[in-house]
């Protein structure tokens, strides 16, 4: 039962997680065992209570696989208010909520069940997933560190955790988490890309080189880890060579990742070719992003190429359409050029 509800919310937190760490990075979760509540969460119905419980989960379920989810939800409420001490009813109850796409209903029952199982490592991983999903950020930091002191042994926890203590500003809390799941799993690429895009950031270009190495070395064919290695290279003075990375990462994608050609661009503004720059900008926001906020600085930044072209027509409609998705600094562009100069 619980196998699925972690699965799912791995997949989904990823998303989230990746964000936090390295961008437009594709992070993936690792597998792991399901949450299992403790013998001391399971209620003291006896064998009759224990199979209304099973037999609620079973017709759950069925609704489910109906594609009624609202009934499955009606039956595990109805459930958990004859046996709210019972933590597979509410886990199973976080699954039904998550696919409503609910993820801060389906954390408050998750967060019930580890009060009914306290010692589940998995149970606290899978919270604090759904926790950074719906910007509990803190919480998902309390959640994630309990998982690793319950486990110690488990990469994927001090992965998530490192993520969240960036995304808090906590960097050397966050380096030291994504060392230690090194430690615990030298072969996890996604580990050492996130130590290279933290170093990064702190402008420590030597180690992020000697990190995204130890990503490309198990992951050569990675289009992640083969942008942060354009962007040490555009930050090292050489973005020649930077370009010419990513316009062979763009050629393999079918379509090609936006913040690829965007990083791109900047390569090329680097190196004087104007047109060309603007040129990748048009084509990023035309593939567009799924984020509102990094949809309008594309358009911005778009606006901002096409003005120093002297193309004021084709500015003006990018800087309009980055204001209408919320970019402030693009108001003084529009009136900078409705004004005529």
């Amino acid at each position: 039962m619980e196998r699925t509800t972690v699965h799912r919310i791995g997949l989904a937190g990823a998303a989230v997680v990746t964000v936090l760490v390295v961008g437009a990075l594709v992070l993936r979760a690792i597998s792991g065992s399901a949450p299992a509540p403790s013998s001391a969460a399971v209620d003291r119905a006896g064998p009759a209570g224990s199979q209304a419980v099973d037999e609620a989960i079973k017709l759950a379920e069925e609704r489910m696989l109906e594609e009624r989810p609202d009934q499955a939800e009606k039956v595990l409420r109805d459930a958990i208010l004859r046996r709210p001490n019972n933590a597979d009813l509410r886990i199973k109850l976080g699954e039904t909520l998550i696919a409503q796409d609910r993820p801060r209903d389906a954390y408050e029952q998750y967060n019930e069940a580890i009060g009914l199982s306290p010692d589940s490592a998995e149970l606290n991983f899978a919270a604090g997933t759904l926790a950074s999903m719906t910007g509990l950020i803190d919480r998902a930091a309390k959640h994630y560190q309990l998982a690793q002191q319950l486990d110690p042994t488990n990469p994927k926890y001090p992965l998530y955790l490192g993520q969240i203590q960036r995304k808090l500003g906590r960097f050397d809390e966050a380096r030291a988490s994504l060392l230690r799941t090194t430690a615990l799993d030298p072969d996890l690429a996604v580990a050492w890309g996130a130590l290279a895009d933290l170093s990064l950031e702190s402008g420590s270009l030597e180690m992020a080189s000697h990190y995204v190495d130890k990503a490309l070395a198990i992951a050569p064919a990675s289009s992640n880890w083969r942008l942060i290695e354009a962007r040490i290279l555009r930050r090292k003075g050489e973005p020649e060579k930077a370009a010419v990375l990513l316009k062979a990462i763009a050629q393999e994608q079918a379509t090609p990742d936006p913040m690829i050609l965007r990083e791109q661009a900047l390569c090329y503004g680097l190196l004087g070719r104007k047109e060309d720059a603007a040129a990748l900008y048009d084509r990023a926001v035309e593939i567009g992003h799924p984020d509102p906020k990094t949809l309008g600085e594309l358009n911005y930044e778009a606006a901002l190429w096409h003005e120093r072209l002297g193309q004021n027509a084709q500015a003006l409609t990018c800087a309009t359409r980055a204001v209408e998705l919320g970019d402030e600094r693009a108001k003084r562009v529009v009136e900078r050029l409705s004004a005529g100069g």
